[in-house]
């Protein structure tokens, strides 16, 4: 038995647009780790703007129990936008699980590529969210590719970027399950900031996996 679903979600964030295209396949009832395991695909790079590049990145994803995506409603608890407060704090910090999808830019410098810190330097902030991908009201293994879409501002613009034309940045990207499982980190291969790039040119090295 094969069961396929394919969606498409748009969701308005403050710095530009982030969409997440779904493709997801059951075939039969294959046996996979519970933790979700991720695997590069693609990525490819379109420069609509002079100071702004349209980066789209898929993975392949398989999950054991299929426990993936959130709701709309998934905002309390675990999924809080921010950690509960402890007697005496009155300072807000941030709940890294309010999204289950990460993203962290990479940029080379001096012939290795290091994490770029774009918050401190921008508020870029390339976190989401995907909804649910398994409606069957039972656990089930899933197994298929998300894509996922994001813009990035570089340097030039009226937000301050640690990132310039020409740069050659990599994107490391990682899920989690609702159960909070995280999956393995994995690297796309390289994209130069502000030169369009194809899906094929961008597959067309060793990915980079890190982590269990």
């Amino acid at each position: 038995m094969i069961s396929q679903r394919y969606r498409t979600l748009l969701i308005k964030l403050p710095i530009g647009l982030l969409m997440l295209s779904i493709f997801m396949s059951c075939f039969g009832e294959p046996e996979f780790p519970k933790e979700p395991e991720i695997e590069f695909a693609w990525i490819e790079n379109h420069t609509p703007g002079q100071r702004f590049d349209s980066l789209y990145i898929g993975i392949n994803f398989k999950d054991g129990d299929g426990d993936l995506g959130l709701e709309q409603s998934d905002t309390v608890g675990p999924y809080a936008p921010y950690e509960e407060l402890l007697p005496g704090d009155s300072i807000l910090v941030p709940n890294k699980y309010h999204f289950n999808y990460f993203v962290t830019i990479m940029k080379k410098e001096e012939g290795e590529y290091r994490v770029v810190e774009l918050d401190s330097f921008s508020g870029q902030n390339f976190n989401g969210r995907f909804p649910m991908l398994n409606n069957s009201g039972r656990e089930r293994p899933l197994e298929g590719e998300l894509r996922y879409y994001f813009t990035l501002f570089y340097d030039g613009t009226s937000i301050q970027s640690p990132i310039s034309k020409g740069d050659s940045i990599k994107v490391k990207v990682q899920i989690v399950d609702r159960a909070l499982n995280e999956s393995n980190e994995i690297i796309s291969t390289g994209v130069e900031v502000g030169t369009p790039q194809s899906r094929e040119e961008g597959a067309n090295q060793p990915p980079v996996i890190e982590g269990d």
